[in-house]
C-alpha cells in the first residue's frame, strides 16, 4: 500500500481508481477494522490518525509494530 504521505489522497479516491492503481479493494468507511502497522510504531500511527480523521472509524493501529511482530512470530 501506498506510504502515509500517500495515504491521505488514497483514501480519498473512487473505488475504482484505487482498484486499478493499488490492485486491491478500496477499504470502505465503515469497515470495523482497518489496521495500520510500521516498522517502528510511528508511521503506523500517523496513518491511523489521518485515517480516522477521514471517517475511517475503524482505523487500527498495531502498536507492536512490525519489528516486535516478528521477534514474537519468529
Amino acid at each position: 500500500m501506498a506510504g502515509v504521505s500517500e495515504l491521505e489522497s488514497a483514501l480519498q479516491m473512487e473505488p475504482a481508481a484505487f482498484q486499478a492503481l493499488y490492485s486491491a479493494e478500496k477499504p470502505k468507511r465503515e469497515d470495523e477494522n482497518l489496521i495500520f502497522f510500521c516498522q517502528v510504531g510511528k508511521r503506523g500511527s500517523q496513518a491511523t490518525q489521518l485515517a480516522r480523521g477521514l471517517g475511517y472509524t475503524g482505523a487500527r493501529n498495531y502498536a507492536g509494530a512490525y519489528r516486535e511482530w516478528l521477534e514474537k512470530d519468529g
